[in-house]
């Protein structure tokens, strides 16, 4: 009787490290395909910052002449005068 309640206990103690090395694995292998995903999702996202010029006329050298609009008459002194803000 003493055997069998040994070996069942041996059998368990077996039966718990297999399934910690199991686990173990899973666990290694997981952290690995999160790696694998962490740099196939750097590798993909470029750095790009985008260029601000320093001065005024940087800006409008680099957007081109053309696209600076054009100053607006002044109105005389009648209704649509513009407001002196």
């Amino acid at each position: 009787m003493h055997s069998i309640m040994y070996e069942v206990a041996r059998q368990r103690i077996a039966d718990q490290q297999r399934a910690a090395v199991k686990d173990g694995e899973a666990r290694v292998s997981r952290a690995a395909a999160r790696a694998r995903r962490r740099a196939r999702n750097e590798a993909a996202e470029p750095i790009a910052t985008p260029a601000i010029p320093d001065y005024p006329h940087e800006l409008l050298a680099a957007a081109g002449r053309e696209t600076v609009p054009a100053q607006r008459p002044e109105a005389g002194r009648g209704r649509h005068a513009r407001a002196g803000r």
